[in-house]
């Protein structure tokens, strides 16, 4: 059975698999569920005067901000706080650490309750356990 081949239009696209030939039926060289043009263009034009129109509307709304832009600066903002010794930084701050770590101090006088040790913390935590904290099973 022979396929019928119609006669090609002038014009016409070339077929996808560049064998030079041209749509049999020009009527099936687009998708017919494409959207239309005109609402699509339209829908564009109209966020395009939307823009615009918003720009008019702030530029009213807020009148002394464009003049704003060429004034100078009166003052000089403050120069960035740089570390200056670092290492020394670094030393107090593991000292400061290392005596909250391993030393004596009141937290809350009044309630009488003090920081010891970390050692002694968990020697202290070993011996008398958690307190409403599951026991682990001996076996």
């Amino acid at each position: 059975m022979a396929e019928a081949v119609h006669p090609a239009t002038p014009g016409a696209p070339e077929h996808p698999n560049g064998a030079g030939s041209q749509y049999a039926n020009p009527a099936i060289a687009f998708e017919p569920n494409d959207w239309p043009l005109k609402p699509v263009a339209a829908i564009a034009i109209a966020v395009l005067i939307l823009i615009v129109i918003s720009a008019f509307v702030l530029i009213g709304a807020y009148p002394t901000s464009l003049p704003d832009v060429d004034r100078k600066l009166s003052i000089a903002p403050p120069g960035p706080r740089l570390q200056t010794d670092a290492a020394g930084k670094l030393r107090s701050f593991r000292a400061d650490e290392e005596k909250r770590l391993n030393g004596y101090s009141w937290i809350d006088k009044n309630k009488g309750v003090v920081r010891i040790p970390i050692e002694q913390a968990m020697k202290k935590l070993v011996t008398t356990g958690i307190p409403d904290f599951p026991k682990a099973q001996q076996q």
